[in-house]
């Protein structure tokens, strides 16, 4: 052990010092308690043995001291004196010692006092160890090894205080998977918990030693950044973070990729919002990441603020849509370009909200998604859609209904089944519908997909796919999915007479599609001009306000009935 003995008299110091050395054990001296204090400070000894009386300052203000700045790392103290009564014991053990001494001493009796003091240092330092791992396994996610929630809550408080004192800007991130719950569903747990393991590894890499990061339960993780020079600097961090996360991930022989969504909260001292305010923001900022898409992070403000407490506002109303018959269907004609015979009808799903008025699916659906309501709507439209579409078979105007479909959707086990009911349930034949996957990101899991798309056109249903050409990942799929028919964006349509890459774009997309035996058709179509490239190119077919805008039923119908269009028969 290394012990340190403090007493005013050299003579006393020695006979103790040449006991202990005579015991194997490292020897400091101090002449006086100041000197002590100091040789505590830069030694840190494993026990302290303190004369009472001393010049300066006592053996018992001696061991206070100490201890004000030894309150973590206890240190066994002894003291050494003359005389040991009732009085002295209360002093001794009120300034923090563990046992007394008495002079003159027998070096049997030092001794067994040491092997007492040192058997009681060797307990504490295991209690110390045992409590440290103890802690470590709360404040750390055992799935990850970073810190878990209960730490970050702990963090937030102390980040923002020392904020506070500095006045320094504190930037909070909360990062969110995008999709995720889809690889729980359909690979497993065990494949998801993997990704998250490594999802943790690449924002560590991408986070300074002093930044925080934690898990905060499912795929949902916060970062804390201090010091923060500039608002623009988490910006920059968040943009690298979704660049990381976007690389591909191979797991058990799956190729994953996947995205996140990041909100990001700004704490200044001027503010003075509490941690809880900071968390919602944070939070409330990385919703609306989602909102715009997803794959992006969001800085909260004021504006984002307002739109949140108005998306649940809708998702409140949303609820009750159904019930209080406030969704509706438009429909809009796909037609042969050189014939103008209407091949396709396809249905559009529409919100009229008390308030707000007409409110489009791809601003609400997303919300169903987020309430659990997506299936029960999703059922809902292709019911509706299928009863009107096969009335209009019945009377003879057989065209092809075609809906937007969502990957989610797809993954349904029992989706062929409900969607076999409604075909029965509505006499509407199944090789007159036609289901549009309509999710843009990339096709994470296409062979599931292929399983899906499988069952479904061996019921007679068409598969196309919606928005072509905005998805990076979309060519590789069409080598395996069913798919009889692609739609160009209309994206691409808008600039087609003006710009020579958007018109060697869609023509490449056409001669794409008549190679591999795909019905192309052009979404967009709002000018004659527009039509003739398109007839030019060779494609087959389109659709947009050049034709017709979307139209409730009773319009459809009687469009029909005017114009006289020729029925086509199902490619």
């Amino acid at each position: 052990m290394k012990i340190l003995v403090a007493d005013d008299s050299k003579t006393t110091r020695t006979l103790i010092s040449k006991a202990l050395k005579t015991l194997r054990h490292d020897i400091i001296e101090a002449e006086n308690g100041h000197e002590a204090i100091n040789l505590v400070e830069t030694h840190r000894p494993d026990l302290i043995i303190l004369d009472v009386v001393m010049e300066g300052i006592d053996g018992f203000e001696c061991a206070r001291r100490i201890r004000q700045f030894c309150k973590e790392d206890w240190i066994p103290i002894i003291f050494l004196s003359g005389t040991v009564d009732d009085e002295n014991i209360a002093n001794g053990i009120n300034a923090g010692g563990d046992d007394y001494l008495t002079k003159p001493f027998s070096e049997i009796k030092l001794a067994a006092k040491i092997k007492a003091m040192q058997r009681i240092s060797d307990m504490r330092k295991k209690l110390f160890e045992t409590t440290e791992k103890l802690f470590m396994l709360s404040a750390t996610d055992a799935l990850t090894g970073i810190n878990n929630r209960l730490q970050f809550d702990k963090t937030i408080k102390e980040k923002i205080s020392y904020s506070n004192r500095y006045n320094k800007l504190l930037a909070l991130l909360f990062v969110d998977l995008d999709h995720f719950k889809t690889i729980n569903d359909t690979l497993g747990h065990p494949i998801g918990d993997q990704l998250l393991q490594e999802v943790a590894n690449r924002l560590t890499t991408h986070l300074r030693l002093e930044d925080f990061i934690a898990r905060l339960g499912g795929d949902e993780f916060a970062i804390i950044l201090t010091d923060v020079a500039n608002s623009s600097i988490p910006g920059d961090i968040a943009d690298k973070i979704i660049r990381a996360i976007n690389k591909p991930y191979l797991i058990e022989g799956n190729e994953l990729n996947i995205s996140c969504s990041i909100g990001i909260a700004i704490y200044n001292v001027e503010d003075g919002i509490t941690e809880e305010s900071l968390i919602d923001n944070a939070d409330i900022a990385m919703y609306h990441a989602k909102a715009l898409g997803r794959n992006n992070y969001q800085y909260f403000n004021d504006d984002i603020n307002k739109k949140h407490h108005d998306h649940l506002n809708l998702e409140t109303a949303l609820e009750s849509a159904i019930d209080n018959n406030q969704l509706y269907l438009e429909y809009q004609p796909i037609i042969d370009l050189r014939t103008r015979k209407i091949i396709r009808m396809e249905a559009f799903t529409y919100w009229q909200h008390p308030e707000l008025g007409r409110i489009s699916a791809n601003q609400f659906l997303p919300i169903a998604e987020e309430i659990g309501m997506i299936d029960t709507i999703s059922l809902w439209i292709l019911h509706a859609a299928c009863k009107q579409s096969s009335k209009w078979f019945w009377e003879g105007h057989r065209f092809i209904l075609t809906i937007n479909i969502s990957p989610r959707q797809l993954l349904q086990k029992n989706l062929c089944n409900l969607i076999q009911n409604i075909l029965d349930d509505t006499r509407m034949p199944s090789n007159y519908l036609q289901l549009e996957l309509t999710e843009t990101s990339p096709l994470i899991y296409a062979n599931l997909y292929v399983d899906a798309f499988d069952k479904l056109v061996q019921l007679g249903i068409k598969i196309a796919l919606d928005d072509f050409g905005t998805s990076y990942s979309s060519l590789s799929h069409l080598r395996t999915l069913p798919i009889s028919a692609i739609k160009i964006d209309r994206s691409f349509i808008l600039n087609i007479e003006n710009n020579q890459k958007d018109l060697m774009l869609v023509k490449s997309i056409i001669e794409l599609g008549r190679n591999m035996g795909f019905t192309v058709i052009a979404e967009g179509v709002e000018t004659k001009e527009q039509l003739k490239i398109l007839i030019k190119q060779g494609c087959k077919e389109g659709q947009g306000y050049y034709f017709c805008k979307p139209l409730n039923a009773d319009e459809i119908s009687k469009l029909i009935r005017e114009h006289q269009l020729i029925i086509q028969e199902p490619i």
